[in-house]
C-alpha cells in the first residue's frame, strides 16, 4: 500500500478517531501485535567448512537445539574455505561470491532432486517466492521453517487459485513442502472422501484420537507442535471452520449450526467414544454444544478446555463482570505497567477490523469477515448446562481467586465434572515453545484418565 492510499484512507476519519488510531497504532508495534514485513525479507544463512558435513538438516535440527528460533540459519551452505582478509577477519562481500560446493538438505541425494518434476511445482515455487520475498525456494523446504505462517498461506491460496490451483489451508498444513503439496493435488482428485473441516496433525495410532478446534482466528495452525509432544500412538486432528478457503457464503451462521457438522466429521474418524476434543478461546462455545448433542446417545465426551472460563466471549452477567473488575484493579496495583499493556493487548480484537479495514490487504480482509463472523455467533450462544465431562488446564496466575473463578464457571455447567490441572506458561504462549511441551503433558494426563473407546 503507497503513502497517497493510506493518506486518502486516514482523510476523512476525525481528529479524535486519527488519534486513537495512532496510539493503538504505536502501541500495537512496541507490543509486538503489529509486524511489519519488509517485502525484501532477509534471510540468515549459515556458511560451513567441514568435510564430515553431508546432511545440512541434521546439522539445522541440532542448531535449533542450541539456539533461539531466530538464530536458526535458513540456509546452510558448504564451502571449501572462508576468504580472509588481510587481518585475518572473514571477508564477507567475497563470502556471498563463494563457490558453493553442491550438496543437499537430505545428504548425498543430488541436487537434481530439488528441482521441480511438473508444472503444478513450478507454479508453486513461483507463488512461494512472490509470498515469502526470496528465492530460491526448493521443493523440500519446509514452508513454516522459511518464514511462512498462517496469514501467509491464505496468499498462497489465493495466488495458487488464480492460477488454476484448487488449494485448501488444510492441505498447505499437511504437506509443508512443496513436492509433498504436489502430490497431494494430484491425489486429492482421486480420494473418495473429502473431510471439509479436517486437518491431519498426526496419523497413525490405537489410542482414541484428540481433536482440536479452531479458536477465533479461523486456523489451526498453532496446533502444530502438538504432534511433537503428546504422545505416541495417538492420532491428532483439528477442525478448522467453512469460510477459511475465501467461500463467505459457506460460513455458519451459528454455534449450533457448526457443532453439528464438526461432530459429524469427528464420528467419521471415531464411530464411538469418548471423545477427546481440545477447545481454546472461541471454541468452548463449540465443546459445550457437542456435548449437548450426544446427550442420550450413550457417548461420552471429554471436553479439554485450556486457560478459558465459559462463557468467556459474552460473560456480561454481574458477577462476571464484578470478577474481571476486581481482578484487573488488583493487577494495576502490583503490576500498572504490564497490566495496562495486557488491557490493550487483549482487546486488540476491538480495534483490529479497523486496522484491517484501512491498512489490510485483500486475503487479511476476507479473513476479518470470517473471524467477525466467529465473533458474532460466539457472543450470540447460548449456553446451557450439558453431560460432559471438563478436563480444565490452567496456567498459574498472581491472583488465584481468578482461577477459582475460571473453574466455577465450568462447574455450573459440566454436570460429568471437572478436572482441573496446572501448567506452566502464559494464556497467550500455551502453543509455543517452550509453553507447548508442559500443555502437551497436562492434555496427554487429562486423556489417560478416560475409559477406552467402544469396538
Amino acid at each position: 500500500m503507497n503513502e497517497d492510499l493510506i493518506i486518502k484512507r486516514i482523510g476523512p476519519l476525525t481528529a479524535k478517531d486519527k488519534k486513537l488510531l495512532s496510539l493503538k497504532l504505536r502501541d500495537m508495534v512496541h507490543s509486538g501485535a503489529l509486524k511489519i514485513r519488509n517485502q525484501n525479507q532477509k534471510q540468515l544463512n549459515a556458511y560451513v567448512c567441514a568435510d564430515q558435513i553431508t546432511n545440512t538438516e541434521d546439522l539445522k535440527s541440532y542448531i535449533k537445539g542450541k539456539m533461539p528460533d531466530y538464530m536458526v540459519p535458513s540456509n546452510i551452505y558448504k564451502i571449501n574455505e572462508f576468504p580472509l582478509l588481510p587481518n585475518g577477519k572473514v571477508d564477507k562481500s567475497r563470502l556471498r561470491n563463494t563457490s558453493i560446493i553442491p550438496t543437499n538438505s537430505k545428504g548425498d541425494i543430488p541436487e537434481e532432486i530439488n528441482q521441480p518434476k511438473n508444472d503444478i511445482e513450478k507454479k508453486l515455487i513461483h507463488i512461494y517466492e512472490e509470498v515469502l520475498g526470496f528465492s530460491p525456494i526448493k521443493v523440500d523446504d519446509n514452508f513454516f521453517e522459511i518464514g511462512g505462517d498462517s496469514i501467509l498461506s491464505i496468499q498462497i491460496i489465493a495466488r495458487a487459485k488464480k492460477e488454476g490451483i484448487d488449494l485448501k489451508a488444510n492441505q498447505v498444513f499437511e504437506n509443508q513442502t512443496i513436492a509433498d503439496l504436489s502430490a497431494a493435488l494430484s491425489k486429492s482428485n482421486k480420494s473418495e472422501i473429502d473431510y471439509h473441516h479436517l486437518t491431519i496433525i498426526r496419523k497413525g495410532g490405537t489410542k482414541p484420537p484428540l481433536f482440536c478446534i479452531h479458536s477465533g482466528g479461523g486456523h489451526v495452525f498453532f496446533y502444530g507442535l502438538l504432534k511433537d509432544y503428546i504422545k505416541e500412538d495417538r492420532p491428532i486432528y483439528a477442525l478448522q471452520p467453512s469460510g477459511l478457503d475465501d467461500n463467505s457464503e459457506d460460513m455458519h451462521q451459528n454455534v449450533e449450526e457448526m457443532s453439528k457438522d464438526y461432530l459429524k466429521t469427528i464420528r467419521e474418524i471415531q464411530p464411538h467414544g469418548p471423545y477427546n476434543v481440545l477447545v481454546y478461546c472461541f471454541s468452548t462455545s463449540v465443546g459445550n454444544e457437542m456435548s449437548l448433542l450426544l446427550e442420550g446417545t450413550g457417548e461420552k465426551i471429554n471436553i479439554i478446555v485450556v486457560d478459558t472460563m465459559a462463557s468467556a466471549w459474552n460473560a456480561a452477567d454481574n458477577d462476571a463482570i464484578l470478577a474481571r473488575t476486581k481482578f484487573f484493579f488488583k493487577r494495576l496495583v502490583t503490576s500498572p505497567f504490564r497490566t495496562i499493556k495486557l488491557f490493550f493487548e487483549e482487546r486488540y480484537y476491538l480495534i483490529e477490523p479497523y486496522v484491517i479495514k484501512f491498512f489490510g490487504k485483500t486475503h487479511e480482509k476476507k479473513l476479518e469477515v470470517l473471524k467477525a463472523n466467529l465473533r458474532r455467533i460466539s457472543i450470540e450462544y447460548k449456553w446451557k448446562k450439558h453431560p460432559g465431562s471438563v478436563s480444565l488446564i490452567l496456567t498459574d496466575k498472581k491472583d488465584k481467586g481468578f482461577n477459582e473463578y475460571i473453574v466455577q464457571s465450568w462447574k455450573r455447567l459440566a454436570q460429568g465434572g471437572v478436572h482441573v490441572f496446572y501448567t506452566k506458561g502464559n494464556h497467550n504462549t500455551l502453543f509455543e515453545k517452550p509453553d507447548v511441551q508442559f500443555v502437551a503433558e497436562k492434555i496427554d494426563l487429562s486423556m489417560e484418565r478416560q475409559p477406552s473407546s467402544k469396538s
